[in-house]
């Protein structure tokens, strides 16, 4: 017989919040309770470094390394959706009621009152209608709900058809709904209502689990008869192994949710209530069509069993989506003793009635329900009385969990209602009563941490691990500690952990980073391997661990080039690892993170060649600082990058002008960027300025200095200073600097190079070849070749040039090194050719004067010109760079400027000298 379409549509609510419900167990158990947190740690990596007679000036930035860390998120509240739930639970509840007007007058009469217990337990009374704790809401409920069925039924029930049943009852029990609504004083009047329905909705579901008691062992028998009919095979050995499996499972089962037996892995108990409820079904189909039922239509039974399957699968969802232990557990443990005792029952129904039978072929299906000398009922009387002794085997647990159940609900809605000292006292009371509760303490400890109370927190979090250690609880309570600097308690907690959860990679990957942070690299790598699951996590960890402690990479971690990884990996390139084919443009679209953008700019930056194209990293890092910055550090972090961007492209003047910026904007690091200033100014062969950075450097904390360092402070003019900082910080003077006993240098070729190195910045050409022919070293003639060569080779003839090149080829072919410097003077060159296509780029190198000069010619407009020549010097005190500047300054008509560097050369030029050279280029 077809169903009508009012029937249908009880048949696809109740499939359809089935459905919904089940997805929604599968998309919780998808959720992060746990997040994964990015963090950086920095490592010095050389930057460069030059040769210099005392050996190599080296300067050191800092690159990242990203390691993950494991943190629990705070308890997550679902209002919108418990509210949908809660609905839906009243919606299902108005359609058994309408199921409920089908039955016989008997029935009904038990049903109703089911339905009044229902509707006490309910926690409409909350709602405070007329007051707190009257029972207006009650009596709304009754009135809109049970009056209309009983006057259906009682009086109409011949006359009013299925569809206007519906109509009514649901439109009347939504109306009743929306008075309750309406009339409540409670704050979130519908999210209390969805919260408190639950309590209501969690008995139903432990009805229809004791209604599905046997069902699997009923169903199997089923099938097997159905299987046997007109085959004549021995299905009762069949039936023996499979109920006795089954059995020997369910108490298993048993034993494992009392707490008696975990040796064993098991079947989750949502699986076993899924599988047991679909089977059931058809054990409830025959049972409808061959045994005479309390309704009249098929149909009803079926929707009944749909239904209560539905509220069943939808209490287990908001028990798992809410952390509602008590709940889990109280159906989980109505479930184990139903199935046990109702199997068995059943077990011995079957063979007891029908084991002469058992392999006949014969229809049993439609005898098994109601045999002659056994009633059915009885057996049903015998599984409840099982039921019993199981539950007073477990010392009557279920009872707390039902009313710790009711307290969680009120403690969720307090919690997300943000009433955090009622939420507090009712997660206490929860926990208290009922121990084995993954979730109040949790929740009470996140309470705490939000009103600023981080004593009480670790408190709460410190009972939860002595009495019921959960893996979000753990990771807190050490991550608390640490805060604390409490390590060596953390480290406990962590390890203890591991003991409670094997191979948990949260817990593992937490305790290696606390290994790490103690210094305790084999430790750290050690538990890593401990680590079940999250290997790219573990891979990532592990290379961050290695390349800070500089321990050798393991092929297998080399090439795994994630993003994160590939920033890591990019560090160990830098730090010295022999590293190849890591892809940045690949890596660098896949950065979304900021931090992980930043970590990818610098490490990357650090290992470019110098005068890279850098466009796409200064529009990267000028729209970065455009931003809202979150902190100083994060600021600095950038603006640093910038300075490696700034020196790898050969932007020295600006590089220069923006350390004295950084210097001035981070006081606390001026040591640090004043020391980069003057390395690189020692580099750039500026002695003087040098001097004065690294004298800044020292005032303001810089503490690496080494032997290279020191020539520069002496002869840049700080000889006190070099004396007091290689007395400070114990470093010794080089070899070649020795003093007599009045404390005066004594004199030697390599201090009269590194006089003369001091002095190149403000020669002229007539002074250029006679110091290199004053040095004795052919080695130290070539060193100060070099610096004539690419500084003051615009003095210079070509015969006196080729003799410079001569020094320096005996001195590369000495030391194996390549100066490139031909290529240079082909540049040079090339500037000075007519080409009207190329332009000076923003910035430049301004103690290259010969290119300097050279760039004039590429530059259109003398005012242009004039500001090259004006920032050019700024730094380099070269006599024909100024002297070319005073003519521009006079051809624009700046003659009070022209007057005014001349007064600034006479500082370091006679006044013959000056004299000549205004003769000669003015």
């Amino acid at each position: 017989m077809r169903r009508t379409v009012w029937q249908n549509a009880f048949f696809f609510m109740f499939s359809a919040v089935l459905i919904s419900a089940g997805l929604g167990i599968l998309w919780v158990n998808t959720l992060d309770t746990i997040d994964l947190v990015t963090y950086s740690e920095k490592i010095n990596v050389p930057l460069e470094s030059f040769q210099t007679i005392s050996g190599m000036l080296e300067f050191e930035v800092q690159n990242f390394l990203l390691l993950d860390k494991f943190n629990p998120l705070p308890p997550q509240a679902f209002p919108k959706l418990t509210q949908v739930m809660g609905i839906g639970i009243w919606l299902l509840l108005l359609f058994f009621i309408v199921l409920l007007t089908l039955l016989k007058r008997q029935v009904f009469l038990i049903g109703a009152g089911f339905l009044i217990l229902l509707l006490s337990i309910s926690g409409v009374n909350s709602l405070n209608i007329g007051g707190i704790g009257t029972n207006y809401a009650l009596a709304i409920c009754l009135g809109f709900l049970l009056v209309p069925a009983s006057v259906i039924h009682l009086f109409f029930n011949d006359v009013i058809n299925l569809g206007l049943r519906l109509v009514l009852i649901i439109g009347l029990g939504l109306l009743g709904l929306a008075v309750l609504i309406y009339f409540s004083q409670a704050v979130s009047p519908t999210y209390l209502f969805s919260e408190n329905i639950f309590l209501m909705a969690l008995v139903m579901a432990a009805a229809f689990i004791l209604y599905i008691g046997h069902s699997f062992v009923s169903g199997a028998y089923l099938i097997l008869a159905k299987l046997n009919r007109d085959v004549g095979i021995k299905i009762g050995w069949h039936y023996a192994v499979i109920s006795s499996l089954y059995l020997a499972l369910v108490a298993l089962f048993f034993l494992e949710v009392t707490g008696d037996w975990n040796k064993l892995y098991l079947p989750s108990f949502q699986f076993l209530l899924v599988l047991v409820g679909i089977v059931g079904y058809f054990d409830s189909y025959y049972k409808t069509k061959y045994f005479p039922q309390t309704y009249n239509e098929g149909w009803v039974g079926k929707a009944f069993y749909l239904g209560g399957f539905a509220v069943c699968l939808l209490v287990l969802f908001k028990a798992e989506i809410s952390g509602n232990t008590p709940m889990f557990d109280f159906l989980h443990h109505v479930f184990a003793y139903s199935q046990l005792g109702f199997s068995v029952m059943f077990v011995l129904y079957i063979w007891v009635n029908f084991s002469a039978i058992i392999n006949s072929g014969n229809a049993i299906e439609k005898i098994m329900y109601n045999p002659p000398f056994f009633p059915y009922f009885h057996m049903r009387l015998g599984g409840a009385i099982a039921f019993l002794i199981l539950m007073v085997y477990a010392a009557g647990i279920i009872g707390i969990q039902f009313s710790t159940s009711s307290t969680h609900l009120s403690a969720d809605y307090y919690y997300t209602t943000k009433r955090p000292i009622e939420a507090s006292v009712l997660y206490e009371n929860a926990f208290d009563r009922y121990r084995a509760n993954d979730h109040a303490l949790y929740a009470l400890s996140n309470i705490y941490l939000d009103q600023n109370q981080p004593t009480l927190a670790l408190k709460t979090l410190e009972r939860s691990f002595e009495h019921n250690p959960q893996v979000k609880d753990i990771l807190l309570l050490s991550r608390l500690l640490e805060k604390r600097s409490r390590t060596n308690e953390a480290v406990y907690c962590l390890e203890e952990g591991l003991k409670h959860y094997p191979g948990n990679p949260y817990l593992a990957n937490n305790l290696a980073l606390v290994y790490h942070g103690m210094n305790l690299p084999q430790k750290a790598l050690t538990t890593l391997d401990r680590m079940d699951g999250f290997e790219e996590v573990g891979i990532q960890n592990r290379i961050g661990i290695k390349v800070t402690q500089g321990l050798p990479l393991e092929k297998n971690e080399e090439f795994v080039l994630s993003l994160k990884n590939t920033i890591n990996l990019l560090a160990a390139k830098n730090s010295g690892y022999g590293l190849d084919g890591i892809d940045l443009d690949q890596a660098y679209k896949e950065a979304d993170n900021p931090l992980l953008r930043r970590s990818m700019i610098r490490n990357y930056l650090t290992r470019s060649e110098r005068g890279f194209n850098d466009s796409f990293f200064q529009a990267e890092l000028d729209s970065m600082l455009g931003q809202e910055i979150s902190s100083l550090g994060v600021e600095q972090n950038l603006k640093e990058s910038d300075l490696i961007l700034k020196f790898k492209s050969g932007r020295i003047n600006t590089l220069l002008t923006y350390l004295n910026g950084m210097a001035f904007r981070f006081s606390q690091d001026a040591g640090y960027y004043h020391a980069f200033a003057g390395w690189l100014l020692s580099d750039l062969g500026d002695f003087e300025k040098a001097a004065i950075e690294w004298k800044q450097a020292a005032l303001k904390g810089y503490i690496k200095f080494t032997s290279a360092h020191l020539p520069f402070l002496y002869f840049g003019g700080m000889e006190e200073e070099a004396v007091f900082i290689s007395g400070t910080q114990n470093v010794a003077f080089p070899k070649w600097m020795r003093f007599d006993t009045s404390g005066q240098l004594v004199s030697n070729d390599t201090v009269n190079l590194y006089k003369e190195m001091a002095k190149v910045a403000t020669m002229q050409g007539k002074d250029l070849l006679p110091a290199v022919e004053s040095l004795e070293n052919e080695v130290n003639k070539g060193v100060l070749a070099k610096e004539i060569i690419k500084r003051k080779s615009h003095w210079l003839e070509e015969d006196e040039i080729n003799t410079l090149l001569s020094y320096t080829e005996a001195y590369e072919r000495s030391t194996g090194q390549h100066f490139l410097l031909k290529e240079y003077l082909q540049e040079i060159k090339g500037l000075t050719e007519e080409s009207k296509n190329l332009s000076i780029r923003e910035g430049f190198n301004p103690y290259l004067t010969p290119l300097v000069l050279a760039s004039l010619g590429k530059v259109e407009g003398n005012e242009k010109r004039y500001e090259l020549l004006q920032e050019a010097c700024q730094f380099n005190k070269d006599p024909l760079l100024w002297i070319t500047l005073v003519k521009y300054c006079r051809i624009i008509g700046l003659d009070q400027y022209a007057s005014a560097n001349l007064k600034l050369m006479g500082e370091w030029i006679d006044e013959d000298d000056l004299t000549e050279l205004q003769l000669k280029f003015l």
